[in-house]
């Protein structure tokens, strides 16, 4: 796998990469079989940024995701299945879901998830590859009933994620940190490698509109604000990582079957 970090002179740094912080999934199950949808913009980081030093990309890209929830149709309350595709048109991630949430009280809800995936990009001369695989693990609690129809509440996440990349990219000579890649080939260039386990977790405050019998659930608005650890690279060579801090908005509506 091979990941470049280019920085055009005039127009800013092209970003390659991103990496998700957080599924951005609810963790309270649904009472009846369910689908839902879900758009936004997730917390990241980039790879292009590992070699990047200083010079860091905005940390958010924008997802759209999609879950059913079979209920009592499997026989297996709180299994939850689905997929999502991040990023943009040139660098784009699409990751299967598959996890599990219960209800262990009127207002506190968890949830735990697994995603895996491969992603290659090419850009601006920057080419990427990467594998990654993890869990996600979730609490949420309702904080206050705002309305008969309206609720506020938060929800913490954590995850971790396995990557495991390869590539090249242009570096600058004296720091060592990922550069514009000259046409005339003057600038030098480093094949690298990188593996590891990259923790992240996530804060989020939502309000949820739901109503009760109809085929329309509920409808999620949640802002979310995550921290996580990222690879460094230093000319090629992986060096301990960097932290980050990156905020994120999604909103979620779930349909399906009526109450009986």
């Amino acid at each position: 796998m091979r990941f470049v970090a280019v920085c055009a002179l005039l127009a800013g740094c092209t970003s390659l990469g991103p990496m998700p912080a957080t599924t951005a999934i609810s963790a309270v199950p649904s009472s009846r079989p369910a689908g839902e949808v879900s758009g936004g913009l997730v917390p990241v980081f980039r790879l292009s940024d590992a070699a990047r030093g200083e010079q860091r990309s905005k940390k958010s890209s924008p997802q759209l995701a999609a879950l059913f929830d079979p209920e009592r149709l499997l026989g297996v309350p709180g299994l939850i299945v689905g997929g999502r595709v991040w990023g943009a048109d040139h660098d784009t991630g699409v990751e299967p879901l598959v996890g599990y949430r219960r209800a262990l009280a009127a207002r506190f809800s968890i949830a735990g998830a697994a995603y895996g995936t491969h992603m290659r990009a090419d850009h601006n001369g920057a080419h990427y590859e990467a594998s990654r695989f993890g869990a996600e693990v979730a609490a949420d609690a309702k904080l206050l009933d705002l309305a008969r129809w309206l609720s506020a509440h938060a929800q913490l996440a954590a995850q971790a994620t396995y990557l495991k990349a390869s590539g090249r990219y242009c570096y600058d000579g004296d720091t060592g940190n990922g550069r514009d890649c000259a046409e005339d080939g003057s600038a030098p260039y480093s094949y690298a490698k990188l593996s590891g386990v990259f923790p992240a977790a996530t804060a989020s405050v939502a309000f949820d509109a739901h109503l009760a019998g109809r085929v329309f659930h509920h409808a999620r608005v949640a802002v979310m604000v995550a921290a996580g650890w990222m690879p460094r690279l230093v000319a090629g060579d992986q060096r301990a990582g960097d932290p980050y801090v990156a905020g994120g908005l999604s909103l979620t509506i779930a349909f399906g079957a009526a109450d009986e």
